[in-house]
């Protein structure tokens, strides 16, 4: 930029006026002084941390979905001893596909 432009450019910017600060500007900046400031040691939570501070009762469902599931596969062990594999692999079996079985 040459001398003159610089001049021109002052110029104007002496000529606006300066914006009018806010009526709550002090009590914003006594606001944002009162914040606790940042701890530089602190450590991020972790995932499980995050998870329980953003879903409370997820948790307790999922150790409620593993209790259920835990117990179900108690009860059919004791019902069937041979065990949910056996049963699953006769419901699996493709017997629809067998001509004449219908």
């Amino acid at each position: 930029m040459t001398g003159k432009k610089l001049d021109q450019l002052f110029h104007a910017v002496r000529a606006v006026t300066a914006p009018a600060a806010s009526a709550t500007l002090a009590e914003d900046v006594v606001r944002a002084l009162r914040q606790e400031p940042l701890e530089a040691g602190r450590v991020p939570p972790g995932l499980f941390e995050e998870l329980n501070a953003r879903f409370p009762r997820l948790a307790l469902v999922a150790l409620a979905v593993l209790a259920v599931g835990v117990a179900v596969n108690v009860a059919l062990g004791t019902v069937d001893p041979d065990g949910l594999d056996a049963g699953l692999t006769q419901i699996s079996a493709p017997w629809w596909l067998v001509p004449g079985e219908f």
